[in-house]
């Protein structure tokens, strides 16, 4: 009976803290920090439907970008669009921004909020192998027809978001064409977005009792009571999201270039090798995340070339000028979006190129001293050097060498005390002559 009863004790409680869990009001906390890359975009969009599967009230991303991919910006917004809960985008800390792929993010939003001391805009499609903003003498643009196709079609993607959300369309129009940014104070006033907010404290007592449209059907956000659910990276995404930056990918590809040629260079050290391999393959990686421009890969590879070929070639400098600039400019445009956080800065690449030259006028210079010189160690290190007979001998006999005993083979009649010099070495015996002066 005291059994039943436990059971029935333990059945309850679990019952209780069931129902509890269950009309527990919650909503789900989402970061977006960083360019928006493929890891991010998957990350986010599981979050959210993660989020929706758990039961949360709405969804809050909290935003701080400079921009990124425009497809994995798409993949974002498609989950926000689909969201059968709101979706609430907060450009927070104070200091944040909502630039280029962030403020396609922030129209696309149920609710767009914004701390003081952020921005928003600069939303211009951008492409180092495209030509948007150039204009002619009379102020016509220069733009070809691929570049307005894309420049168009990003017009009306940014007007669709704002038409949808009843934002401001020409501000999201002009923010792509002429690339405008807006204060925080600025993007209230014009109606881009919905509110200012100091902290998560002040942006929740202010959407309470908001009413939102989730797929035609109107909702009322209540914040009362109300818990946080975290959605944070994995272990796997933040391996991933940690190798797609820029330029963490530039120094895997310099370590892979340096450890797989020492490798090559000198077979059998196999420490530089292995490290060489692991960075070569974690490149290739990371180079599927990243939008990665193979002119500039290819540059890079030719300055290395150039490099090496200036150790084994006279040009007076020349092979190594061509090789600094080859790299400087393979270096620039290695990613292919000129985006803050795609681009690797010029004193990064600077210090690549001291370390590169140093590195191979020193290390591999020394490198092929080693190869190409005279042996000087063993037994065929002796040729050439001089000895003392230790006794006369006519054929075989002993001499002293580097104060080492060697059996020696003669032609010559030797004397004890005199100088001999080593023509050969046959089986560990020493071949000498007389030296004669």
């Amino acid at each position: 009976m005291k059994k039943f009863l436990f059971v029935i004790s333990c059945m309850f409680v679990l019952f209780l803290s069931i129902e509890s869990r269950a009309n527990e009001k919650r909503y789900a906390t989402i970061k977006l920090e960083g360019s928006v890359n493929p890891i991010i975009a998957e990350y986010i969009v599981n979050s959210i439907k993660e989020a929706q599967e758990e039961g949360v009230q709405f969804i809050l991303i909290q935003m701080d970008t400079p921009g990124g991919l425009v497809t994995s910006m798409r993949e974002i917004i498609k989950a926000i669009l689909s969201s059968k809960v709101p979706v609430i985008v907060y450009t927070f800390p104070k200091g944040a921004q909502a630039a280029s792929a962030g403020g396609f993010i922030m129209l696309a939003s149920h609710i767009a909020a914004m701390a003081p001391g952020t921005e928003i805009g600069a939303m211009h499609p951008v492409s180092p192998l495209m030509n948007f903003g150039q204009k002619d003498e009379e102020g016509k643009s220069k733009a070809g027809a691929m570049e307005m196709k894309v420049l168009n079609d990003t017009v009306a993607y940014a007007r669709s978001l704002a038409q949808k959300r009843n934002r401001n369309v020409s501000w999201a129009e002009r923010a792509v064409r002429d690339a405008i940014s807006s204060t925080y104070i600025e993007a209230k006033r014009l109606g881009v977005i919905d509110i200012i907010a100091d902290d998560m404290n002040d942006l929740l007592s202010q959407i309470n009792g908001r009413r939102v449209r989730i797929n035609g059907t109107s909702m009322i956000i209540r914040t009362t009571n109300v818990s946080s659910l975290s959605f944070e990276m994995n272990w796997k995404e933040k391996f991933l999201n940690f190798f797609a930056d820029p330029q963490v990918v530039f120094f895997l590809l310099m370590i892979a270039i340096i450890g797989i040629g020492m490798e090559f260079k000198n077979p059998g050290m196999i420490v530089p090798g292995v490290i060489g391999a692991i960075a070569f393959f974690i490149f290739l990686m990371a180079i599927r995340v990243l939008p990665i421009n193979f002119a500039g890969l290819a540059l890079i590879v030719l300055a290395i070339i150039l490099f090496i070929l200036e150790l084994k070639i006279v040009s007076y400098g020349l092979l190594t000028l061509g090789g600094i600039i080859s790299f400087v400019i393979g270096s620039m445009i290695l990613f292919d979006s000129p985006l803050p956080g795609f681009r690797i800065p010029i004193g990064t690449i600077i210090g690549v190129v001291i370390f590169l030259l140093l590195f191979i006028f020193i290390v591999v210079r020394s490198i092929i001293r080693v190869h190409t010189g005279k042996v000087t160690t063993g037994s065929q290190g002796l040729v050439g050097e001089i000895g003392t007979a230790l006794k006369d001998f006519e054929e075989m006999g002993k001499v002293l060498i580097h104060g080492e005993i060697w059996n020696a083979q003669s032609d010559d009649i030797i004397r004890k005390d005199d100088r001999v010099i080593v023509t050969g070495v046959s089986s560990m015996v020493l071949l000498v002559e007389k030296k004669t002066n």
